[in-house]
């Protein structure tokens, strides 16, 4: 054990943590500074100072109680965040705090106090609202020690509570990650934050490409209520209407003209929206008016198989004129990538450059674009808020003269027209094949799930967090080719922890 990492252990670190989610309470909680401030945030203070700074952290909050705000908590937790992990990643041996680590918390004592501590909650009548994501997340960053704050005093869990747990189980998982992956890119000084700036730029771009997609499946199921299984097969169709529509009417200007013409891949995307729109309202029409005018019993069961058969036809119809060879268009922009230059920090070190894929950037900014339309159409046209009274309560919008099944079509087109538009966008950048819609949809569904089923806002937010895990997973693998492979992966683990801890995802509203 280093120098440093004992002076630290004296001076901040988790001794400080206990005694500040303690004492900080105590002292500095007058009745006054509690009405103001909240037990909540001050126990959330004294464990955020402590660990930080320690007993300068801890005297600063009881100093100046006004300073305890969601900005000081988060510059809080980065700091302590920056500060522990330069200190363990120097630690020679990188056995010792992995077994400190599986004994004080780590996975099973999250499970053993996702199991019991709910159940506390209600023993004891209080807010069990978000005691198993506190408990899940407590267990896994401090282990035994949110038993005893849990279990004896059941305070109400705030949002601060889940941060500040869940920041703490991240920070561990990476400082355990890079004590045991020195040579890593991910953590090698001085380069891992140039490294990491990187892949979660990509992450960023590529997240605002699937968010576009995912907003379109939410549209959907706010409205109608149900899933759309075709959802992969319109983004995959849109793709190739944009492709033929750029080789023939390429073919036909320089037909005419008498000189070779290419067409901007711009111009298909807005070609291949209008042609899935009118796929998808006719659809609905025919297939999916029946189920909300109570001609079908079973209505989920009949969404399900109606739609996932519908998906059939566009694939396999697709198959048969397209072929299976990859296809792509051309560029959208001539300029290869765009370089945020090389900025020097220190003589030792250099922080940059930063390149992001041309073509990925445009796209980026025509998905961001299209979904900040969609929230525009939807806050300020009456129809988008006719939309948004029938994703609420169909009945009281067809009281005040909105007709749900007009809405019910709009919605489905536009969720199409959303998806293809995606895959428009997408075609110049990967080669496009009739199934390519299959590994993109099972990314839409992790998206709406983390975001919160019908929130638009949240089917963004989430785009962004699956790309940036997608992309730092698979560029921190210890191995890159096989972190590339299991991207979907990281996915998945996403999805999966979302189901068990917040149901309802980032934004979503419990249905009623």
């Amino acid at each position: 054990m280093t120098d440093a990492f004992t002076t630290w252990l004296l001076l901040a670190g988790p001794l400080w943590a206990v005694f500040g989610l303690w004492a900080l309470p105590r002292f500095a909680g007058s009745r006054k500074v509690k009405d103001e401030t909240g037990l909540a945030r001050l126990q959330v203070a004294g464990v955020v100072g402590g660990f930080a700074l320690g007993p300068v952290g801890l005297g600063i909050f009881y100093l100046q109680p006004r300073w305890i705000t969601r900005a000081s908590l988060t510059v809080g937790l980065l700091l302590a965040v920056f500060i522990s992990s330069q200190v363990l990643v120097r630690i020679e041996d990188p056995n010792l705090p992995s077994a400190l680590w599986l004994i004080l918390a780590g996975p099973l004592w999250s499970v053993i106090a996702a199991y019991f501590i709910p159940r506390r909650y209600r023993e004891a009548e209080a807010d069990d609202q978000n005691a198993l994501t506190a408990a899940a997340l407590g267990g896994f960053a401090i282990g035994p020690l949110i038993f005893g704050l849990l279990w004896q005093h059941t305070p109400k869990i705030s949002r601060d509570w889940i941060i500040v747990l869940g920041s703490l189980g991240a920070w561990q998982i990476y400082t355990l990650f890079a004590l045991h992956n020195a040579d890593n890119l991910c953590v090698a000084a001085p380069y891992h934050i140039t490294y990491l700036a990187q892949q979660t730029a990509n992450g960023v771009v590529i997240g605002c490409i699937y968010s576009l997609m995912a907003v379109g499946l939410t549209l959907i199921y706010s409205v109608q209520g149900i899933v759309s299984f075709a959802h992969g097969q319109l983004y995959m169709v849109g793709g190739y209407f944009s492709f033929y529509f750029l080789l023939h009417g390429s073919n036909l200007l320089s037909e005419l003209t008498g000189t070779e013409i290419s067409i901007n891949p711009l111009w298909g995307i807005p070609v291949a929206g209008i042609i899935v729109f009118l796929m998808g309202a006719l659809f609905e029409r025919a297939f999916l008016k029946p189920m909300h005018e109570g001609l079908i019993e079973r209505v989920s069961e009949y969404a399900i198989l109606i739609t996932f058969g519908f998906g059939f036809v566009i694939e396999y119809t697709t198959l048969a004129i397209a072929g299976p060879f990859p296809q792509r268009t051309d560029r959208f922009i001539e300029i290869r990538r765009f370089t945020f230059p090389r900025t020097q920090i220190t003589d030792q070190f250099t922080f940059g450059p930063i390149n992001i894929i041309g073509d990925r950037a445009f796209a980026m900014v025509i998905g961001i674009l299209l979904i900040f339309a969609l929230l525009y159409f939807l806050q300020r046209s009456w129809t988008g808020r006719a939309l948004r009274a029938t994703s609420q309560d169909r009945q009281a919008a067809a009281v005040t003269g909105i007709n749900p099944t007009n809405m019910n079509t709009l919605s489905f087109g536009l969720g199409s027209m959303l998806a293809a538009m995606s895959g428009a966008a997408l075609i110049p950048i990967f080669a496009w094949v009739p199934w390519v819609g299959a590994e993109m949809v099972g990314r839409s569904y992790v998206i709406v799930v983390l975001g919160g089923l019908g929130s638009v806002p949240g089917a963004l937010v989430g785009g962004i967090i699956v790309g940036i895990v997608e992309a730092l997973g698979a560029g921190c693998h210890p191995d890159p080719s096989r972190g590339a492979a299991y991207k979907e992966a990281f996915a998945l683990v996403i999805f999966a922890l979302v189901l068990l801890l917040k149901p309802t995802g980032l934004f979503g509203r419990e249905q009623t």
